[in-house]
């Protein structure tokens, strides 16, 4: 038995020589941590020591651009893949199968860990498919065994669960012996977006949360100083979109312009991903077509090509979008905001992403990675490559440009 495990680990080493990538037992810790919602401008907006921090040892991208449409499920799905939303089929944060009649919600832990709605393959299942092993606090598609593989560690989403726990979760993961030691962890952080959604960009709270974020930045500085092994882990800190502010009188009233008896909405405000019920197609096109100034509606062949949101299946027939600020909401929500008796949101995300509201933050810092240095704005979409790259395995096929990630690193 050992004469073979022997045997395994020499063609494994032969087989990253071979690909030109750097063996297992050489490679530097990766931590990848999203904070859900940071707008590339936030770290100006309150004091951010650590985060700055590492913007000074490492390298920032003036801002990161989030595929369309800029929510939170879609691009989190997009950055660990490598492909837009319209190819792996994670198209909003609602969505619906056409093939199955299925809707994927996000608090419905059954669709959450079926594999059928993650398509492509996220960083996770391509360390673990050469060698490596990968560990999740928290990542969308983190809970479904793509491909027949789950994170060798993984915890269910749980929004209560303290960050400082996540945090020292990650740090106990990084104690283990090196067999059992990931290569890849994963880290999310929800904080600024509720903030953002509640109160809006511009508010107090906004910036508490900001301070809150950076604070867990710290903590785990600290936990891997205290380790001795700060100097020698690749961390990339980025978020998947911004935000924009909102308010009560930007709002398309969706049933001023369409029967709610002739569609199924799957996905609303700022976007809107409709189903329109039989014989009711072309009127519903048509009417919405016509119906406000400030939404843009399209069929998937007609959204603008730099979407790339055209030929999945999950693509709703009709899709819209708001102008930014404005909001599209069924007469209902509405009546109830304005009578008080539900909290209006005061920002939101799923614009257009050439909107600078919907930018999204990228720093990395590291051995791997070069100092003291910007870098122009790129898209997400490209951040997989620079992942595999770090790891030394070969990505599977996706839509990012391996070029962007070697514009931030050392070698």
């Amino acid at each position: 038995m050992r004469r073979l495990a022997l045997v395994c680990i020499a063609v494994a080493l032969a087989a990253c020589a071979a690909r030109g990538l750097n063996p297992p037992a050489e490679q530097s810790p990766l931590i990848l941590i999203s904070i859900d919602g940071w707008r590339w401008d936030y770290d100006g907006k309150a004091p951010t020591p650590h985060l700055r921090a590492l913007m000074k040892r490492g390298v920032r991208a003036d801002n990161l651009i989030p595929s369309f449409p800029t929510k939170t499920f879609p691009n989190h799905y997009t950055i660990v893949t490598g492909l837009y939303p319209g190819h792996h089929g994670m198209v909003a944060n609602t969505v619906r199968d056409p093939a199955t009649g299925r809707t994927f919600i996000r608090t419905n832990v059954a669709e959450v860990r079926d594999p059928m709605w993650w398509g492509g393959e996220p960083i996770w299942v391509t360390a673990q498919r050469n060698g490596r092993i990968a560990a999740a606090m928290f990542w969308p598609g983190s809970e479904a065994p793509i491909g027949g593989i789950l994170p060798r560690y993984w915890k269910p989403y749980d929004d209560t669960f303290p960050p400082e726990q996540r945090v020292d979760q990650v740090l106990q993961w990084l104690d283990l012996p090196a067999g059992e030691r990931p290569a890849l962890i994963n880290l999310y952080f929800s904080d600024v977006d509720s903030a953002g959604h509640d109160y809006g960009p511009d508010s107090r709270e906004v910036q508490d949360a900001i301070q809150r974020v950076d604070g867990y930045l710290g903590r785990l500085g600290r936990g891997l100083e205290q380790r001795g092994i700060a100097a020698n882990v690749n961390l990339i800190v980025l978020s998947d979109h911004g935000m924009a502010a909102v308010d009560t009188g930007r709002v398309i009233v969706l049933d001023d312009y369409v029967a709610a008896a002739d569609v199924d909405v799957v996905d609303l405000n700022p976007t809107l991903g409709l189903f329109a019920k039989s014989g009711k197609d072309a009127a519903v096109y048509a009417s919405l077509s016509a119906a406000h100034p400030r939404l843009r509606v399209f069929r998937p062949q007609t959204t603008p090509a730099a979407w790339h949101f055209r030929d999945h299946p999950r693509i709703p027939p009709i899709v819209g979008v708001a102008d930014e600020g404005w909001q599209v909401l069924p007469r209902a929500t509405m009546n109830r905001i304005l009578a008080g008796t539900l909290a209006g949101e005061r920002g939101n995300h799923g614009y257009d992403p050439a909107l600078m509201s919907m930018r999204g933050m990228f720093v990395a810092a590291g051995p791997a990675f070069k100092a003291a240095t910007t870098v122009a704005a790129f898209e997400n979409v490209h951040v997989y490559h620079l992942l595999a790259s770090l790891l030394g395995v070969e990505p599977a096929p996706n839509d990012g440009d391996p070029a962007v990630g070697r514009e931030l690193l050392r070698d």
